[in-house]
């Protein structure tokens, strides 16, 4: 067994991304895991070579802070959302701007699994979430209504809903073809839904809040499923769940990094250190690793073996669960 000095050297960093001059708002895995991209209140996205460490490419340069950065699923294309205002659209390959989404400032940005929309959620629409043309930066389909101040959304897996998490802690499910509300308000946490993720069969919805919990919901009824994850100090920020299915990161105020195991809503292994706020805490692809950005001007990548993971399953076992 190993002690615990030993336990703590196996929770350092496995490599630190060095490059911002300010605080990692953001920071996301392009789809084939080679290469993450971090946004900044410096105003500048970099975008890193896992392996190296390095910065693979230019950066690019904006003129105001970075409040979020979404991929396209063929990773051809990064939109980044700014605090004062809109959305830009790059070519992840040539670094040159695609196109330019007037607007509010940006709270979260995504894009829709099949890459034809994108949707984000702006300071001066609170209520509303629009939807914009991928591929010409044009109003999409009309804003769709939420009941209160959307703070994060996602995503179903097949693309026909978003999931709203609201200010006052509620959260709430919108068919994108209709408009209309199909799930929700859901009540549960007691402070602002923080981060929102769908599990990757869409059966389940993983919310974080500011009450410093993590809670999870059958996404057809809105009904809570088993007890909460609770751990973190201080409000928990942001998500994430392995492709698989089996396992969730979070990052609070509390300055650490956390994973759950999603049937047993246990810790697995002990918290690290990110010294700092946490806003993004994205899996890799294939589930070995953990990026974290926030009240630091690096990024940090985790090894997930520190946390006790041991290998990943078929995501079709995560249908045999009983929760």
């Amino acid at each position: 067994m190993q002690s615990s000095a030993a336990q703590r050297a196996t929770r350092r960093p496995a490599r630190v991304f060095k490059g911002h001059t300010d605080w990692v708002s953001c920071v996301v895995y392009f789809p084939d895991g080679c290469r993450i991209a971090s946004g900044s209140n410096d105003q500048n996205i970099i975008i890193w070579d896992v392996k190296s460490g390095k910065e693979d490419g230019r950066r690019l340069r904006h003129g105001s802070s970075i409040s979020w950065i979404a991929i396209s699923p063929d990773g051809r294309r990064l939109a980044s959302g700014l605090q004062e205002g809109g959305v830009i659209v790059w070519d992840a390959l040539t670094r040159e701007v695609v196109h330019k989404i007037k607007g509010g400032g940006v709270h979260r940005l995504a894009y829709s699994p099949d890459g034809r929309w994108i949707a984000t959620a702006t300071i001066s629409n609170e209520r509303e979430i629009r939807l914009w043309d991928a591929d010409t930066g044009r109003p999409g389909r009309k804003p769709l209504k939420c009941d209160g101040d959307v703070y994060s959304m996602a995503f179903s897996p097949d693309g026909s809903r978003i999931a709203a998490g609201l200010l006052d802690g509620s959260l709430q499910v919108i068919d994108i073809s209709t408009g209309e509300s199909v799930v929700g308000p859901i009540k549960g946490h007691k402070t602002m839904a923080n981060s929102v993720m769908y599990s990757p069969d869409g059966r389940f919805l993983v919310t974080a809040s500011w009450d410093k919990s993590i809670r999870v919901w059958d996404s057809k009824t809105g009904r809570e499923v088993g007890k909460p994850m609770l751990g973190h100090k201080g409000e928990v920020n942001c998500i994430s769940i392995t492709a698989d299915g089996r396992r969730v990161a979070s990052g609070g105020r509390d300055n650490s990094v956390r994973v759950w195991d999603l049937e047993t809503r246990l810790q697995v292994g002990e918290s690290c250190d990110a010294h700092g706020w946490v806003f993004s805490v994205p899996f890799s692809p294939d589930g070995q690793h953990v990026i974290s950005g926030g009240t630091y001007d690096a990024v940090y990548l985790w090894d997930t073996a520190s946390f006790g993971i041991q290998g990943s399953v078929s995501i079709f076992i995560l249908l045999q669960y009983r929760f």
